[in-house]
């Protein structure tokens, strides 16, 4: 209330700075920065012996405890020893389970729910939550494991249904800890993203060159990382002269990325038995991978895979995807080559398709405000092709996708699952490709003198040469 008093304060003979004079004044031709006072004379300012001061927030870091680090054992989670005789069901009942519960837990576990699939020593954990605040302890999440692994997982989902998780998404913090990426990154420093187009620009690189460079490297690289001293890169492109025709400018033949010590190089290839062109390593494989880990541009990611206390409902539930938060009415693509396998409504997903991709690949995209036209079962669609467009149907707080990839049924995380690349050149086609890579490699060589270089610590450095 002071500090509204004061801004709304005018003494006799006072003045009232508006920002935009403010900022005029600070950009003007002075070189100090002018502030904005009242005049002397006329009514005292009754505040002014306000003072603003910034004080830092009261914050106390602590190291991890060892649950912390090692993932621990969550509230409520009931770790039971299989014993002679034991199977899911019983263990589950002895819990508190109904028998509509654990039925359906046991078919979902597969072969380790079966009577007779679990083996003297094992354990079950169990983790009990209430269905709904105030309710009973159901089982939320079972996972059968023995000493060293984890061997099945089942987990109640956002839908109210108990769904497979595959057993790689439930070892996350090895995998992190192993990231020295994430571990030594404090929230600062340039990020490669901004680095790399900062770099590029100063070296005369077109943004459209940028663009595609990005999208290259898009299957790869976490844009999002602290740029680190060393970070380079390298482009050759078609250059943008009087003699080059329109449609051939700034055209990138060639790209090197090296991020962390380790470099990724791909040229552009042509092939010929489908005429479609892409960019490939020095082994004839494709740098785009099997499936994309976002179906949506300009995306922020909101919630993640795994365990997280519903946002509507409140209690806790396994988020079996990572939702993409973007505007409404935002395109949604294809994340790879597939086939339609449902379009409709899909319980608390709203509008939701689902796609199947070969290799027991399947995806699913929720919560769309439209279909893409012609979207039915059955429909072939190719990586890329927009199949919807983002919305807020179904339980949600607001547009986004939801976005799943399940492997042979199991929920994966889409952001930590390994996918398998794209097209990988073979025989005459390889060949081909050698012919190409090398006349690319050989042009690089003689322009190699004319290239303009720029590396400076913290920032990455950019390789421009023309080919014209």
């Amino acid at each position: 209330m002071r500090v509204r008093d004061a801004s709304n304060w005018r003494g006799g003979s006072g003045v009232r700075y508006a920002l935009a004079n403010a900022t005029a004044d600070a950009t003007g031709s002075s070189p100090d920065l002018k502030l904005a006072y009242a005049t002397e004379g006329g009514a005292a300012d009754p505040y002014a012996g306000f003072e603003t001061r910034v004080v830092p927030e009261n914050v106390t870091l602590l190291p991890k405890t060892k649950d912390q680090v090692t993932g621990g054992n969550p509230t409520n989670e009931r770790v039971h020893v299989v014993k002679k005789g034991d199977s899911v069901i019983s263990i589950l009942r002895e819990q508190g389970a109904t028998p509509e519960e654990a039925k359906s837990i046991a078919t979902t576990l597969g072969a380790r729910g079966r009577d007779g699939g679990l083996k003297e020593g094992q354990k079950l954990r169990i983790l009990m939550a209430p269905a709904t605040p105030g309710q009973r302890l159901q089982p939320y999440r079972v996972i059968v494991a023995n000493d060293s692994t984890i061997e099945a997982v089942a987990a109640l989902s956002d839908l109210g249904k108990y769904v497979a998780v595959d057993v790689q998404s439930m070892n996350t913090v090895t995998e992190t800890a192993d990231n020295s990426d994430d571990d030594d990154d404090d929230g600062t420093g340039v990020r490669l993203y901004q680095s790399i187009y900062e770099t590029a620009l100063r070296n005369k690189v077109p943004p459209s060159v940028i663009e595609d460079m990005v999208r290259i490297y898009s299957y790869d690289v976490d844009f999002q990382r602290k740029v680190q001293p060393g970070d380079s890169f390298d482009v050759f492109f078609a250059g943008d002269d009087e003699t080059t025709a329109a449609a051939e400018k700034a055209e990138v033949l060639f790209a090197s990325l090296t991020v962390g010590g380790e470099t990724k190089k791909y040229y552009k290839f042509q092939t010929p038995d489908d005429s479609v062109v892409d960019f490939y390593d020095e082994t004839g494989k494709s740098a785009k991978k099997f499936l994309v880990r976002k179906p949506v541009n300009n995306a922020i990611m909101r919630s993640g895979f795994g365990g997280r206390r519903h946002p509507i409902l409140g209690y806790v539930k396994m988020h079996t995807g990572v939702d993409w938060a973007t505007p409404y009415g935002t395109p949604i693509f294809a994340s790879g080559n597939g086939v339609v396998e449902k379009v409709g409504w899909e319980g608390g997903y709203g509008k939701y398709v689902r796609l199947k991709h070969n290799n027991g690949y399947e995806t699913a995209y929720g919560h769309m405000s439209a279909y893409a036209k012609g979207m039915e079962p059955g429909k072939r669609v190719r990586q890329g092709q927009v199949i919807g467009f983002v919305g807020s149907t179904g339980m949600s707080t607001g547009a986004h996708v939801h976005y799943e990839i399940l492997v042979n049924g199991r929920f994966v995380d889409p952001m930590r699952i390994k996918l398998p690349r794209g097209r990988s050149l073979e025989g005459p086609l390889m060949a081909s490709f050698e012919k190409e890579r090398d006349r690319l490699d050989a042009m690089m060589n003689n322009r190699g003198g004319a290239a303009r270089v720029s590396d400076a610590a913290g920032t990455a450095g950019a390789r421009q040469t023309s080919n014209r």
